[in-house]
């Protein structure tokens, strides 16, 4: 299967901004974006702000409906499980499975961009490792590039193994401007040490986090991962 999904090591660490990027990567290669739950989202706004779907969606220039891309939203800012118990919904992951295949039969490629991290509730006895299993891309995992990043992907990296995942390899993804300090840029090569698993790249820091400031910023996005990708 042609795609990735994209997880991360925690709330936060930039999965839709590494999303985003590697939507623009991928763009002339007929690339589809998909995010299958989306919390803490009104679904009544119309704001790219609002939500990460409609951002995906304005990168990738997508034709497919909103609802197609995200089956499922919900208001409330929690786990899916818990935001679903609040809404008084349950969720059903074959019907997301079901939209992914349709999604998947349009495009040559598809990006899935999950909610928060691997072992984050979707339903009472099924996560989002889970719904990464049943849908069989090969897993990205957005890492911080910070003190306290070793622990998170570490544990993220084996909770994926127990799974049975596949996984491509890291990014780290750079929140703040400036330079990397010493212990920063050591984080990369300690992971690749301390798991056996390759760092594809280093996200730029995306100052401007909209449609055009991705596009704005392709060629760094190419530099940053020449190396781990056929573009």
């Amino acid at each position: 299967m042609n795609g990735f999904f994209i997880t991360g090591t925690d709330t936060d660490v930039g999965k839709t901004v590494v999303t985003a990027c590697l939507t623009t990567l991928f763009k002339s290669q007929g690339v589809g974006v998909m995010k299958p739950i989306e919390t803490g989202v009104d679904p009544t706004c119309s704001s790219t702000a609002n939500s990460d779907t409609k951002f995906l969606m304005e990168v990738s220039g997508t034709t497919d409906a909103e609802e197609e891309v995200c089956p499922l939203r919900l208001k409330t800012p929690a786990s899916p499980y818990q935001a679903s118990q609040i809404a008084g919904t349950s969720i059903q992951p074959s019907t997301i499975l079901k939209q992914f295949k349709i999604l998947q039969s349009r495009h040559n490629m598809m990006l899935v961009e999950g909610v928060g991290g691997l072992l984050v509730p979707i339903t009472a006895r099924y996560n989002v490792a889970d719904l990464a299993r049943e849908i069989g891309l090969p897993l990205i995992i957005v890492s911080r590039v910070r003190v306290g990043t070793l622990n998170h992907t570490l544990l993220t990296i084996n909770a994926a193994r127990q799974y049975g995942l596949i996984i491509k390899g890291i990014i780290l993804n750079k929140q703040e401007n400036g330079d990397l300090d010493k212990v920063e840029e050591e984080q990369g090569k300690l992971i690749e040490e301390l798991s056996d698993t390759p760092i594809l790249g280093t996200c730029p820091y995306i100052d401007d986090v909209s449609a055009e400031g991705i596009h704005k910023n392709l060629g760094e996005i190419e530099h940053a991962f020449k190396d781990s990708f056929s573009i």
